[in-house]
């Protein structure tokens, strides 16, 4: 019989080895480069970045759109992504070796890809595509120039962004394992450490606050810039700000791994290779979220909060939380590395003073609110209901109100404060105290930001409350948007010739609610208009709905509460 058990022990191990090496033995000469060009990133795999993980790698386009997209293998494409927003244009193709590309940001397509997307557009009467597509009706081949690079969606600026997913879970992978041919052999660079206390018995410098200590050095070895050694006493966690480079950028990329140790034993070690999508929001819960909040600092913390689920950790000792209590000198050395494996390692020491007297008394000067468990709050004008995957940690919620700002139609709230992440969706309800019936369908619940500036989070009317879900802490109220859309044109006026020109360009904005619908018209006809919302600009690229003689052009705008505008022209071709 022990003989059995051991048989089907090994067994077992020797799948899990199998497993384990099958899912980090990624293929390296199978994919191409997507672009024709030496490959220089603006962003890397696994950027720790507010509310998400940085999925892919940014790949510079010299500042310009329009250079040639190429397909990295053979494949089929699997989905089309068009929005206003996002990844604006986006390509996703399936390959058989297991793996999903993804294109982002893109400026078009080809011919064959763009006649079948427009076809869709037209029958559809939409400019947004979110579309599976079956294998046999889009193949591409390895070589083939799928696409154009871009500017579309959210992007900061020209680039292609480049994923590579596992098909079967779509997980995101980091490409750079895949052998794209990036030169990199700098070692990542250490900024600071930052030491915090923990709990009611933790104490940096014999204080309940942080310490901040500045690293310098080169070449993989950094020392602690300061000759004062730091004391400690009790729970204490430690967070790391550093960054990869590469050969010929400047641009700060992401780690892939980070170890801690406390003497000679490591007490945390985090990897990050893949990730899911569902899993990116809890980087809030990895960084010092009030650090990047505040001063755009990324500091990661080498802890894992009790509702972080996150699955990058192959160690975290009692969760990261190191015990203090002898009165010993204890020798701290972080160890990171980039992608391809090069190193740079932090030394420096803490004190460790034994605690001495009564335990810090646990202050409470709000409401508890316990992150493993639903939470509501309630008072005669608000109503807030948190649930219990919202909170990474307890939160000793802090609330008030004031009088009301500008606009509003309701006190300004203010929900603990914008330094406390937020994991899901929560609801809220604030009950205007002079809002006319007739103007109900019109509100809007608002966030305040601390220059006075108000996001429109929408909202619906209900037994005397505006309703919505926040997924951010900070100042809230309820405001009245009875403003239509603006709308100017930028290349055409009625009764222009517009024989000589190739677009109808027009801007489109919303001074509150936000746009919700937008439809353009040729003779009563829909005609596609591509949207980009960073910059409100609609282009309509002629095609045979512009008809030689006159042409009459109608664009009708409406926000998110149904305030609308029109524009009409009669254009002469």
């Amino acid at each position: 019989m022990r003989i059995r058990l051991l048989l089907l022990l090994f067994i077992f191990l020797w799948f899990c080895t199998v497993n384990l090496i099958a899912q980090n033995n990624y293929p390296k000469n199978y994919f191409r480069s997507p672009v024709d060009f030496s490959i220089k990133l603006s962003g890397s795999f696994g950027e720790v970045r507010k509310n998400h993980f940085h999925s892919g790698i940014d790949i510079r386009t010299e500042g310009v759109v329009g250079k040639p997209v190429i397909a990295v293998a053979d494949g089929y494409v699997s989905r089309i992504y068009i929005s206003p927003g996002g990844f604006g244009k986006a390509l996703y193709i399936t390959h058989p070796n297991g793996f999903t590309t993804v294109y982002g940001h893109l400026k078009g397509f080809n011919s064959a890809i763009g006649a079948w997307v427009k076809s869709r557009q037209y029958k559809e009467e939409s400019f947004d595509q979110d579309v599976a597509i079956d294998p046999d009706v889009l193949k591409v081949k390895k070589g083939e120039i799928m696409a154009y690079s871009g500017n579309t969606g959210m992007s900061g600026g020209p680039h292609l962004h480049f994923e590579i997913r596992e098909t079967s879970s779509q997980e995101i992978v980091d490409p750079l394992l895949f052998g794209l041919p990036i030169k990199d052999v700098m070692p990542p660079r250490i900024y600071n450490v930052r030491i915090y206390p923990m709990g009611e018995d933790g104490l940096v410098n014999f204080t309940d606050k942080p310490v901040t200590l500045s690293a310098k050095g080169s070449d993989g070895r950094f020392l602690i810039n300061s000759k004062d050694t730091v004391k400690v006493s009790g729970d204490i966690i430690f967070a790391i700000e550093a960054f990869d480079f590469v050969n010929d950028s400047e641009m700060k990329n992401g780690l892939n791994s980070i170890e801690l140790y406390v003497d000679t034993a490591c007490v945390f070690s985090q990897k990050l290779d893949r990730f899911a999508f569902a899993e990116t929001r809890y980087v809030n819960s990895v960084l010092d979220y009030p650090a990047i909040v505040e001063h755009q600092q990324r500091f990661q913390r080498s802890y894992i909060a009790p509702n972080n689920k996150l699955k990058i950790y192959n160690l975290a000792k009692n969760r990261g939380i190191v015990s203090f209590t002898d009165a010993k000198v204890h020798k701290i050395r972080y160890i990171v590395k980039d992608v391809y494996g090069n190193t740079s390692q932090l030394d420096f020491s803490v004190t460790s003073k034994p605690l001495t007297g009564v335990k810090k008394p646990k202050v409470t000067k709000g409401k508890l609110f316990l992150c493993q468990s639903p939470n509501h709050f309630a008072t005669d004008d608000l109503v807030l209901d948190i649930p219990a995957v919202a909170l990474y940690e307890d939160l000793d919620f802090i609330y008030s109100s004031t009088s009301p700002v500008r606009n509003s139609v309701s006190s300004l709230y203010h929900l603990q404060n914008e330094d406390t992440p937020l994991h899901t969706y929560c609801d809220l309800s604030i009950k205007p105290d002079k809002l006319p019936i007739r103007l109900t369908s019109k509100a809007v619940i608002v966030r305040v930001s601390e220059n006075g500036h108000a996001s429109s989070l929408g909202g619906k009317w209900e037994n005397g409350f505006m309703k919505t879900r926040i997924r951010d802490f900070g100042d809230y109220a309820v405001m009245v948007d009875t403003t239509r859309p603006m709308i100017r044109a930028i290349n055409i006026v009625s009764n222009k010739k517009v024989s000589s020109q190739h677009t109808i360009q027009m801007k489109i904005s919303d001074n509150l609610a936000g746009i919700k619908s937008y439809r353009g018209t040729l003779n009563g006809k829909w005609i596609l208009m591509d949207f980009d919302a960073k910059t409100g600009l609609l282009i309509y690229d002629f095609d045979g709905h512009m008809k030689p003689g006159k042409n009459e052009f109608r664009l009708v705008v409406k926000d998110a509460v149904g305030n609308e505008s029109q524009y009409n022209a009669l254009l002469i071709r």
